[in-house]
Parts: structure tokens; sequence; C-alpha cells
């Protein structure tokens, strides 16, 4: 049975569209339209609604499955761990572990997950989180159904691309995927076939060359993954897609900055999607593969960020399978007729096991509550979740660092320690349980130890060590690594 399935890349000031018919011969692109405009211009809603309802007009979208991206810049990213594993209970207190870092009220986001597996965290989930505004994700989902267009998956610009090319057999074990558009570029740090973290970076057309911002941005994630995750990330080729990628020796000043090989992505001969051929238009990779990536990751299945899913279109999706389910449910009948048998003897023995658990419920209870006097095991129980919610609200309500210690608190110390005309330039700072860690570059070695001294005479720091000092590619400054232990 084949799907027809539409992916939709929404950008500032573009939109591109690509329609991918997928049956057991293969993958073929059917269609695909590209319009942009100019950007920061007042009409750029009525550009955008203008450029959707093209779509709708121009290409044949009957039983089509949309799957939708937005502009990455207007999501944040965070890693974060957690003490479990049930999806169930992660989605409980996600809210929670991101409140404290959350750029908006946590009843105005919607946040979606997915899991990193991670060798080294053996009793720690590790997650990729991400955070966008309810009223932004709102205005696009409905700008789409205005044009009668229901989108089942809703995610960033990028995020998919760099799905598929991780889920190639030929892809590196490590590398970095950049989206380039406009002023902005999104680097994904992908490593064993996972995206790992996601990074915004935005660069100034006129004060630097847009290369050198990109360079300084993927050397602090590269920095963030191996000092969040724990892991070694050494990237062996960064992959460039985008349609700011288009501009002059802009992947050879990449290259050679980095000294790291620079590829531009072409899904079409990278994955083998046959490509019809259309006399009155021209396929342009750097424009239409991420489009062309939601509709490859949404028909090999691959499930990652989606900020839709509780407006998942059940009713194309019943259209489409109508058949699969009727056949589905009455095999399911059958079985289910058949498990009927047992039903009572498991009636009488779940009957069993309830009393032995309420036994032991009122044997525990009696050992936690010896004065109580409450008999009832479903009152004993209750009372006993109570005090177990109590301790998980002392834990969650601990600062961020474990030590009762906010974020704000120690940049506040940092700040207060080192004098403003001190000649340093800090570019990251890693906030963990038990110590922070500072890395920049400054003047002068002394200068390395002085702020060493400066922050030691702090109130919240017991420890500063010097992880490393060394002079920098010019040999004008010295780049530096301070722990600081909490």
């Amino acid at each position: 049975m084949s799907r027809k399935i539409l992916g939709l890349d929404i950008r500032k000031n573009s939109v591109s569209a690509v329609v991918v018919v997928s049956s057991i011969k293969g993958d073929e692109v059917e269609a695909f339209y590209h319009n942009s405009w100019k950007p920061d211009t007042e009409d750029h809603a009525t550009d955008q609604l203008k450029a959707l309802q093209s779509i709708v007009e121009d290409i044949d979208l009957s039983g089509v499955e949309c799957v939708v991206s937005f502009p990455a810049e207007l999501a944040s990213y965070r890693n974060i761990q957690v003490p479990f594993k049930e999806t169930r209970k992660i989605k409980q207190v996600l809210q929670f572990e991101l409140e404290p870092t959350m750029p908006l009220p946590i009843d105005q986001a919607v946040i979606d997950f997915q899991n990193i597996s991670n060798p080294k965290q053996h009793e720690q989930t590790c997650i990729l989180a991400a955070v966008i505004e309810k009223d932004e994700l709102d205005k696009f989902i409905s700008d789409l159904k205005s044009v009668h267009l229901n989108p089942q998956v809703a995610t960033i610009s990028g995020y998919s691309i760099a799905m598929v090319i991780a889920k190639q057999t030929s892809a590196p074990n490590q590398f970095l995927v950049i989206d380039v558009y406009d002023n902005r570029a999104t680097l994904f740090a992908v490593s064993s076939g996972q995206i790992q973290t996601i990074r915004s970076t935005v660069f100034s057309h006129s004060s630097t060359r847009p290369a050198e911002s990109i360079c300084k941005g993927i050397v602090q994630t590269v920095s963030a993954v191996e000092d969040i995750l724990g892991i070694e990330f050494s990237p062996e080729i960064v992959f460039m897609t985008g349609p700011g990628t288009d501009k002059a020796d802009f992947k050879e000043e990449i290259a050679g900055s980095l000294e790291l090989a620079v590829q531009s992505v072409d899904l079409i001969q990278e994955t083998g999607i046959h490509l019809k051929e259309f006399t009155d238009q021209s396929w342009i990779p750097e424009q239409m593969d991420n489009a062309l990536a939601l509709a490859i990751a949404e028909s090999s299945g691959s499930h990652g960020l989606n900020f839709h899913r509780r407006q998942f279109a059940a009713k194309k999706h019943w259209n489409a399978y109508r058949k699969d389910i009727i056949q589905t449910a009455i095999f399911a009948g059958v079985i289910l007729c058949l498990l009927l048998s047992n039903l009572i003897y498991d009636f009488y023995s779940m009957s069993r096991e309830k009393a032995e658990l309420e036994s032991q419920i009122s044997a525990i209870y009696k050992q936690a509550f010896p004065d109580s006097a409450i008999e009832d095991a479903f009152v004993q129980q209750r009372q006993m979740r109570v005090e177990v919610d109590e301790l998980k609200k002392q834990f969650i309500t601990q600062g961020s660092t474990g030590k009762d210690l906010r974020s704000i608190d120690i940049l506040n110390e940092i700040s207060g320690l080192l004098p403003k005309e001190m000649d340093i330039e800090l570019d990251n700072l890693v906030i963990g349980p038990d110590n922070v860690t500072i890395a920049g570059d400054t003047a002068t070695f002394n200068l390395v130890d002085e702020m060493k001294n400066l922050l030691e005479k702090g109130s919240f720091f017991q420890k500063v060590t010097i992880s490393s000092a060394n002079s920098d590619k010019t040999g004008k400054r010295i780049s530096f690594k301070l722990k600081l232990d909490i």
C-alpha cells in the first residue's frame, strides 16, 4: 500500500514543499515547490500564507500526510538527566526539571524530548529536550489549517535531515550537521546514530564573516557535548545544508579553519530516491533537502521531536489504513474470545493477590506509622503516597547544583569576584551538580593565576583548579579552562 507524504519546510522568508510517494517499489519525488520573499517585510505573514495557498493550488494533495518544520531558532534546547527510564515518569517530571532554565512560563510552553543512549550512564537517562512557545506553535498550525493542511508532525528545520543522514549505513560514527539560513545556523551533533545536542547560533553579515561565527559555534558545541554528556566527541566530517550554504568559498573557509572535511548534503544522491523529470523546475538541494528529509523520515518511521502529538490527525490515518485496521480488529476479536475462557480464573486469582497485597500494605503501614489507628488498606495506601509525594517535592525544589544554589547566584558570584577591567573573555560555562567549569581566553598566564586566586576567595567555591592554560593559535592570547568545586 502506497503512502503520499508532504514535507513542508517553513522558514522566516521562504517555504519549501516536497511530495514523496512511498510504495513497495521505493520512494519517488512526485512534486516539489519553493517560494521565497524579502526578509523583514511588513507583509511577512501575508507572503507566507500566499506561498502555502500556492502549494495547495499547484500540487495534488489528495490523501496526503503532512509533515512540517518551523524555524529552529524559535525553540530552545536542553540536555538533562533523570533517574528513571519510563516515558510516563519522564513526562511527569520533565517540566519541573526544565522550569528553572525555561525562557518562558511553563504553562505557555510546549515541550518534547528524545532519549539519548549513553553507555556511561546506567542509572540515569540522558534526554535532549526542546521547548517552544505555545502561541508561536499555534500560529503555525492555524496558518496551515487555514489552507486545509493538518500536520501530524511538527518539528524544527534541520532536525529531520540530521536523522536521515544518521540512519545511512555509510555515515561516520560522529559528525556535525549544520543548517544555515539567512543570518542563523543550527548545529546538530550526532554520535552513534543519535542526535546528541542542538545549538543555534546567530551571526551578522556586516560585522564578521559567517563562516568564522559558525566555526566558533562548532567549537562550543563540541565542548558542550563532552562536558555535559561526558562522552568524547571528535566529529569526522561536517555536513552543510540550508539555503545559506550557497555562498562563495563558504565551505572552504570552514574546512580550512576547523581542519575537518566539509560536505554539502544532496539527499537525492545519498538516499537513491527517484526524482521525476520536471521541465519547468530545477531541483536545488540547498532549498529542497530539508523538506525532502521530512518526508523520508516519516516514510521510514523515524520518530523524534514532534511538538504536535496532541493534535494527531486521526481521521486521515483512518481513511488511509481502514482495511488494515478492520482486518486487525477481526483477528484481535478472535484472540479475545480465546482469552475470555481464562477470565474467571484470573479474576479469582487476582482477588486472592489483592487480599495478600492489602495485608502487606497494612504491615508496612503499621511499621511506618505505629501510632496510627487507620485499618482500611486503601486509606493507608493514600496516606503513604502523601508522605512520599512530600519527599519528592523537597527533592524537586532543590537547586540545580544539588546544594541549594541557583544558577543565577553562581553567575552573580563569579561576576562579583572578577573585576570589570580584567582582560578576560569567557566563551563557555557549564554548571554541574558539584562543580562549575568555565573556559575562555585572556592576555597572560599571570591573569589565569590571578583569576584562580580571586575565585578561591568566594564563599561558593571550595577549590579552584586550572584544568588547562595554553597559548592559542595566534600566540597572542591564552586559552584556559577552570574547574570550580562547589
